[in-house]
């Protein structure tokens, strides 16, 4: 989760990058962000034309697309199976070594996503 102080900062600079004030120096001395963080920010738009965060740079999942969908099958056919279960049929059938903290926390995220659908409230 990005600092929330940082992402006003982001908003900032966009706001006075679109009414066209290019300097950084300018823009340290409207808004009294530090200068780096303005030139930090100001390379970003010209480079990629934003200022967000780029994501992408965790560990990726050891739950690929294929075992999601193994997982969720798993899970409609026996409600009351194990995520120690599921770890075991996965491994048996699509030669991974998954471990059932792994399943554990895909289920968890898919069920936070399912309430947070229902209730209207993401």
């Amino acid at each position: 989760m990005v600092n929330q102080r940082l992402e006003a900062q982001w908003k900032t600079i966009l706001h006075f990058w679109l009414n066209g004030t290019r300097s950084p120096k300018e823009i340290h001395k409207k808004t009294n962000i530090s200068l780096r963080t303005i030139k930090y920010n100001l390379k970003k738009l010209r480079e990629g034309g934003t200022v967000a965060h780029k994501r992408g740079n965790g560990r990726p999942s050891k739950v690929t697309q294929k075992i999601a969908v193994a997982i969720g099958q798993h899970v409609r056919r026996n409600t009351a199976i194990s995520t120690r279960q599921v770890a075991v049929k996965l491994q048996e059938t699509h030669d991974s070594s998954i471990s059932y903290g792994a399943v554990w926390r895909h289920m968890k995220k898919k069920i936070m996503k399912v309430l947070c659908l229902a209730e209207h409230q993401c």
